[in-house]
C-alpha cells in the first residue's frame, strides 16, 4: 500500500471529469441490459477504460469510483450466491466481503447504508455456517405452455418451472395459497401442475393480491393489449389477471386484499384465511419483515407439521435481507427444503418443540 498516496492524488486529478460523466441520472442502467451507447455511466466508464489503456489516465483502485465498482460487483456476487447457494462459494464470498468492508472503511466513500448492507450480509453468511442439506428441486425440465409464456411475468423460467413441478408432485393434502400473483404467470404454472396431479382431488389455489396497478409495472410487460389499455396508477387490473388465468378458473379462488401491515395505501380488505389445511404457500407479497410476520400470523395456524411447504420467492433478492433473517429466526419451524436456481427458496414447516 506504499503507492496509495500517489494513487489518491491521481484520482483527484480526474474527479471533475468523472463528475461530469455521471451528472445525468443513470439509475437502473446496470440491471436493464441497455447497450453502452444508451447509457451515460457506461459511456463514461468506457472512455475512462480507453484512457487507462492508452496511458493518458491512471487507474486508482483506492478511489471512491473504484470502490463503488467493487461494491457493485460484490452485490452481484451476493445475488448470485443466493440464487444457487453452493456451499463451496461461501468462504470465498465471505473473504471478499470482509476485505471490501475494510476498504470501504479506509476510503472516502463513508456510506452508512452500503456499510450496513455489507455487514448484514457478512453476519448472515457467518451465522449460516452449516446449512442443512437440501432435497433436489425439480422443475428444470418442466415445459412451460404457450398459455403461460404469453402472460406478463416478473419471474424467471426456473421459478415458473419449479412452481409447476411443485403443484404437480405434491402428495400432501391441503390447498395452495399464493400471496402476490401479479398477472398470473405463477398462478397458471401452479394450476397446470395441479391439473396434472393425480392426487389433486378437490384442491384449490387461493390467490391473494391487491391487483392495483403501479406505473413501474410497465417495465415487466411487452403485451401490446395490456400496454394499450393505459391502466392508470391505482386502478385495478383484476380483469386482466382473470383473462390470463381463464382456462384454470375452476381451480382458482381470487381474493383482492392486502396484508394490513400499515404500509398498505389501498382501501381494500385485510386478507384472512378461513380455509383448512395448507399444503403449499408461496409468499411473494413483499420483502419487509412486517409483511412476512403478517403472513405468518394469518396462515401458519393452518400449516401441518412435516408436510406444509412454504416458498419465499424473494428470498435471494438483494433487498430481501429481512426475508432471510425472518427465515433464520424461524429456523426451528422452517427447515430448508428446495433451492431452485432462482431467487426462490422453499422450506418445510415443522412445529417447534418447546
Amino acid at each position: 500500500m506504499a503507492d496509495k498516496p500517489d494513487a489518491c492524488q491521481a484520482a483527484k486529478d480526474t474527479t471533475a471529469q468523472t463528475a461530469a460523466c455521471t451528472a445525468e441520472p443513470a439509475a437502473g442502467i446496470i440491471f436493464h441490459g441497455l447497450s453502452l451507447q444508451e447509457t451515460t455511466l457506461a459511456g463514461c466508464l468506457r472512455r475512462q477504460i480507453h484512457d487507462v489503456i492508452d496511458g493518458s489516465s491512471f487507474f486508482d483502485r483506492y478511489s471512491v469510483e473504484a470502490v463503488c465498482m467493487r461494491i457493485l460487483l460484490a452485490t452481484g456476487a451476493i445475488q448470485e450466491y443466493f440464487r444457487e447457494e453452493r456451499p463451496n462459494d461461501k468462504a470465498h464470498l465471505l473473504h471478499d466481503l470482509r476485505r471490501l468492508l475494510s476498504e470501504l472503511e479506509e476510503s472516502e466513500l463513508r456510506d452508512a447504508k452500503i456499510a450496513d448492507f455489507i455487514k448484514d450480509s457478512v453476519r448472515y453468511l457467518e451465522a449460516d455456517a452449516a446449512p442443512a442439506p437440501l432435497e433436489a428441486a425439480g422443475g428444470e425440465g418442466e415445459e412451460l405452455s404457450e398459455l403461460v409464456r404469453r402472460i406478463p411475468t416478473m419471474l424467471c423460467n426456473e421459478t415458473l418451472g419449479y412452481y409447476k413441478w411443485l403443484a404437480r408432485t405434491c402428495v400432501e393434502p391441503g390447498d395452495i395459497v399464493e400471496l402476490g400473483s401479479w398477472m398470473g404467470s405463477s398462478t397458471a404454472c401452479l394450476a397446470e401442475g395441479l391439473s396434472q396431479n393425480p392426487n389433486r382431488k378437490d384442491r384449490k389455489i387461493h390467490v391473494y393480491d391487491s391487483f392495483i396497478w403501479r406505473n413501474w409495472m410497465k417495465a415487466y410487460t411487452e403485451d401490446a393489449e395490456l400496454l394499450a389499455s393505459n391502466i392508470r396508477e391505482g386502478e385495478s387490473f383484476t380483469r386482466y389477471f382473470c383473462n390470463y388465468s381463464e382456462p384454470f378458473r375452476h381451480l382458482i379462488e381470487v381474493h383482492q386484499s392486502v396484508l394490513g401491515t400499515g404500509a398498505d395505501h389501498f382501501a381494500l380488505p385485510t386478507l384472512d384465511w378461513e380455509g383448512g389445511r395448507i399444503a403449499i404457500l408461496l409468499m411473494d407479497f413483499a420483502h419487509d419483515r412486517a409483511s412476512n410476520e403478517a403472513m405468518w400470523r394469518v396462515f401458519s395456524p393452518s400449516f401441518r407439521s412435516g408436510s406444509t411447504i412454504v416458498v419465499f420467492n424473494q428470498f435471494g433478492n438483494i433487498p430481501a435481507g429481512e426475508v432471510r433473517n425472518f427465515c433464520k429466526d424461524k429456523r426451528r419451524e422452517l427447515v430448508p427444503l428446495h433451492k431452485p436456481r432462482s431467487s426462490a427458496k422453499a422450506f418445510r414447516y415443522q412445529r417447534a418443540i418447546a
